[in-house]
């Protein structure tokens, strides 16, 4: 019965707040347009998401382990995010917008990593596996981005903060469950910068920063991409349709596939599928070789992540997990999204979009090579 009671607690949580963001990922620009911001300054507008979580969740982390709170830190930042959001009804100026967009990011930042190591906690105890659970989030997404895009065809695009207020509003309840008696006193007090200096460590976030960098120009301009090719709209949201089911089939069987391989030769398995993934894109964009491409996302997200999130919570002792988890999700989600947008910026007029897929798969080759330096087993004392 409690097994059952956390999965839904946790699952719950992944849905509402992944909804969200099936929401602003694909819409939020729309909204941003309609306030009559240029393309450059909703571009600056947008990259506040990605300064955000680089700077902040190494330290909400750090304070989460020292203050042994974890379940209180999500409640709270998770109720200010959603007031801090709610302020863009009034802010109409890019500054206005820019200082709200900046506050969000910032009380947003803390609560996935910290529910991730959570869940990790519980796949300890052999309650429930992680990816089962995640797999909600990759679901609260599709389901999101597919409502949505139907009713913005009806209704005024302001809408689209109203529906991001809703389902961000709702992942509170389920923080609000969040079992509290899983927060432990604080442990003795260990070095983050020590922990950071270990030669595995360091290599394990290089490689996944570099994977994520790797993802800057398929997420900027996929779409794009095919539009200049002649796809319908339709056409371009079934292809992302089928990245996400290809995910949440990978995160089905990951726990079997961790449990059978463990991370670390995944993760060097997700990086080199990952490589031929941008290869493919760099071919061509002939229908075939597009969804084979977009089935490969189960390997490049799917697979790895829940790989890397698994090795993130063994390289880090009990008493820096959250501070671990959060260091990670800053440099990889956060660091890595900045290069590769930035990146890809700087480099389209240069080397057009199929180049661009081209040094994609370069920096996954990168990180595949550091990758397969790591130790077999990502735990403490088996390096």
């Amino acid at each position: 019965m409690e097994q059952r009671r956390l999965y839904l607690i946790y699952s719950t949580f992944y849905f509402a707040y992944f909804a969200a963001l099936g929401i602003f990922a694909p819409y939020f620009p729309l909204y941003l347009k309609s306030l009559g911001f240029s393309g450059p300054g909703i571009a600056i507008l947008l990259a506040l998401g990605p300064v955000s979580r680089f700077l902040f969740p190494a330290l909400w982390g750090l304070w989460a382990d020292r203050a042994g709170h974890r379940k209180l830190l999500v409640v709270l930042t998770s109720c200010g995010a959603c007031g801090a959001f709610s302020l863009l009804y009034w802010a109409q100026s890019f500054g206005a917008v820019a200082l709200v967009l900046f506050l969000y990011g910032f009380l947003l930042a803390p609560s996935i990593p910290l529910v991730e190591g959570m869940v990790q906690e519980e796949s300890d105890r052999q309650r429930f596996a992680y990816g089962p659970v995640r797999l909600w989030g990759s679901l609260g997404f599709i389901a999101s981005t597919l409502f949505y895009g139907r009713l913005l065809d009806r209704q005024p695009v302001a809408t689209i903060l109203t529906g991001i207020l809703i389902f961000s509003t709702l992942a509170i309840l389920p923080a609000c469950a969040l079992p509290s008696s899983r927060d432990r006193a604080p442990l003795t007090r260990r070095s983050l910068r020590s922990e950071l200096m270990r030669s595995e460590t360091l290599r394990f976030l290089a490689a996944t920063t570099l994977m994520q960098a790797s993802h800057g120009a398929y997420y900027a301009y996929f779409s794009l991409h095919l539009d200049r090719h002649g796809y319908s709209r339709s056409a371009i949201g079934a292809y992302w349709t089928l990245a996400v089911a290809a995910e949440i089939g990978m995160m089905l069987l990951s726990s079997r596939l961790l449990e059978a391989t463990g991370p670390t030769r995944l993760i060097s398995v997700s990086l080199a599928v990952a490589a031929l993934r941008w290869l493919l894109l760099m071919a061509g964009v002939d229908p075939y070789l597009l969804a084979f491409g977009q089935i490969l996302h189960a390997f490049s997200f799917g697979l790895f992540h829940v790989c890397a999130v698994h090795a993130t919570h063994r390289l880090f002792p009990e008493a820096l997990r959250s501070s671990g988890q959060s260091l990670y999700s800053s440099l990889t989600y956060g660091l890595g999204n900045l290069v590769g947008f930035f990146g890809c910026a700087a480099l389209v007029d240069v080397l057009g979009v199929r180049g661009l897929f081209g040094l994609s798969s370069a920096l996954a080759l990168s990180a595949l090579l550091i990758s397969l330096s790591l130790p077999r087993v990502l735990s403490r004392g088996e390096a």
